[in-house]
């Protein structure tokens, strides 16, 4: 029994003498082993001018459309367009309806003018020599008459004084008398009257029924003309709505026009920019008509107000470059806003955001990585400018900068060529 004892506990102590050794030697080989600072790639701070950019989308639309309508009912006996047809100058006829009443209208209207105008010059010439010759004439005879009969009555007077007559013969040739003496009255005042010529009156009342019937002939003409309807300018016909034999009911669109001239591109920008964007600033258009083209262009319109469920304003430009534009398509426009020379710009990806809020980079000095708070100004593309916290040349880390800390050892890759990792001519876009 003591012999078992003695020989449990020197294998114990073997064991214990074994383990020792083992741990030491781990340790040992943990020790000449030492962990390698992280690997990350930094590049220079460099000077370069960056520009800030406004991008938005918008559309190719056109400034000067309309779209024609029926102001009257009929069958349409003219409309030979088809979309994409040209009307080649203003008022070329491009609907005609018809309605044969309007024309009837128009003709009896014109009638009556003619009529009008006649009596008008008729009195305005005065009374002709034939005419008064003529009351002349009259009044002659009449005083012949006048004479004749008055001869007549004192001889027939002095019969009944003698008892050769009766009494009621003087009575009827004084009768006879006074009638002559009455038409005689009446004829030197239509002589009067004719060698006077027309009164005022009278040829202002005439020239008033001659514009009357001017306005009546206006009217007449004005509704036929609506069964015409001519372009208001040349442009291009982009949609048809009628056909010959089709029955026009007012208000009913015939058709839709543009000038062609008068495409531009419209879009929005957003409330924070629209006091910055302003007429003749210049900007770049990309069309997905011409995905392998880009277009300057100048902004020719800012509207005066914001839209108030957007908040955005409409702004309008016009392509300097030539292009066939049609309305609707899609445009994506960048704006020069601001352009800053010399700035201190790193790629985005040298940026890191902390819990606070802060805007920091870690900038490598003898391999070690030291944390510095940022102010960051323009953007663009994968590029941003250091406004503070970063000088000129100094090596910012642009990859590997997750994991870091501030007083971090870091290694940088080996540079292919002498100052690739330092100063790094590439741009960020």
């Amino acid at each position: 029994m003591k012999r078992f004892s003695v020989i449990s506990a020197s294998v114990a102590m073997l064991f214990l003498i074994w383990f020792t050794g083992c741990k030491s030697a781990v340790s040992d080989t943990n020790q000449g082993k030492e962990r390698k600072p992280p690997l990350v790639k930094a590049l220079s701070a460099r000077e370069d001018t960056i520009a800030q950019l406004l991008e938005t989308t918008g559309e190719v639309v056109a400034t000067k459309a309309v779209t024609i309508r029926a102001t009257v009912e009929g069958p349409i006996v003219f409309c030979p367009w088809r979309e994409g047809d040209r009307v080649e100058k203003a008022g070329q006829k491009i609907i005609e309806i018809n309605r044969p009443l309007y024309q009837e209208e128009v003709k009896v209207a014109a009638a009556a003018l003619a009529v009008a105008r006649t009596k008008l010059e008729d009195l305005k010439a005065g009374t002709r020599p034939e005419e008064i010759a003529q009351a002349k004439e009259s009044v002659k005879r009449l005083e012949e008459c006048a004479g004749f009969t008055k001869s007549d009555m004192e001889r027939i007077a002095k019969l009944v004084e003698s008892g050769g007559l009766a009494g009621e013969d003087v009575e009827k040739a004084r009768v006879a008398y006074v009638k002559c003496r009455t038409d005689l009255a009446s004829a030197l005042q239509r002589l009067g009257m004719v060698e006077a010529g027309p009164t005022k009156t009278a040829v202002a009342i005439q020239d008033a029924l001659v514009k009357e019937a001017a306005a009546k002939l206006s009217l007449a003409e004005a509704m036929l003309s609506e069964c015409t309807i001519n372009a208001p300018f040349a442009g291009i016909i982009n949609r048809v709505y009628v056909r010959p034999g089709d029955l026009a009911t007012a208000k009913a669109p015939f058709l839709e026009m543009f000038e062609a001239s008068s495409l531009m591109i419209r879009f929005a920008v957003p409330e924070s920019e629209a006091t910055t964007v302003h007429k003749g600033m210049n900007a770049v258009v990309v069309l997905d008509a011409y995905p392998d083209r880009t277009f300057n262009a100048t902004i020719r319109r800012v509207y005066p107000e914001l839209d108030r469920v957007t908040r955005t304003r409409t702004v309008e430009a016009t392509l300097r470059d030539d292009a066939t534009l049609a309305p609707g398509m899609f445009a994506r426009v960048s704006i020069l806003m601001k352009t800053v020379e010399n700035a201190v710009v790193l790629p985005d990806s040298a940026i890191l955001t902390t819990p606070q809020g802060d805007k920091v980079v870690f900038v490598v000095t003898n391999n070690t990585a030291l944390m510095k708070k940022v102010k960051i100004g323009i953007e663009q593309g994968h590029s941003v400018q250091l406004l503070e916290g970063v000088k000129p040349d100094e090596i910012v880390v642009v990859t590997g900068n997750e994991n870091l800390k501030n007083g971090m050892k870091v290694r940088i890759p080996k540079a292919k060529e002498p100052g690739e990792v330092v100063k790094s001519e590439d741009k960020f876009q």
